[in-house]
């Protein structure tokens, strides 16, 4: 019987990695966890390894699919995306166009920019244009914000 990937994790990557899941940067890691962003860098590195991620964007999605994110910590604070109690989880998401949502849920998907754009039928610099205009209306810094806030509303399914 094979160990599910997550059981080889070292503790310090099992800490680094739900961090990663809330869509925190190396840098904000680094100072959660009181180590350098050199050594985040390397943990991230081994994790992705271990796990068969070839990104941050998946092991994210990795860490929140094995249950590895546990809702409540202190750094949901830090990630923007996730929207608070109460508030309208779609208000955000109603903002973007057809076009908008089926690039963030191929992006949810793990597809690079190059794979969407091949999909969708349109360039790269398009793809690049609509994640733009997407980190804006959802308030995402990056790729692995927009990936976990397409999995929290529903897009990524």
């Amino acid at each position: 019987m094979e160990e599910e990937p997550a059981a080889r994790l070292t503790c310090r990557e099992l800490d680094v990695l739900p961090l990663l899941a809330w869509g925190l940067s190396n840098r904000l890691i680094a100072r959660r966890l009181g180590i350098s962003e050199k050594t985040v860098k390397n943990h991230l590195g081994s994790i992705y390894f271990k796990i068969g991620a070839t990104d941050r964007t998946q092991a994210a999605l990795y860490a929140r699919h094995a249950g590895l994110a546990v809702p409540g910590q202190a750094a949901v604070s830090a990630a923007a995306p996730v929207p608070a109690p109460g508030q309208d989880v779609l208000s955000a998401g109603d903002a973007l166009t057809t076009r908008e949502r089926g690039v963030l849920r191929l992006l949810a998907w793990g597809l690079s920019n190059r794979l969407i754009a091949r999909r969708l039928g349109i360039s790269e610099k398009t793809v690049k244009n609509h994640l733009g205009s997407i980190y804006f209306k959802i308030g995402a810094t990056g790729r692995t914000q927009a990936a976990l806030y397409a999995q929290h509303v529903g897009l990524a399914s």
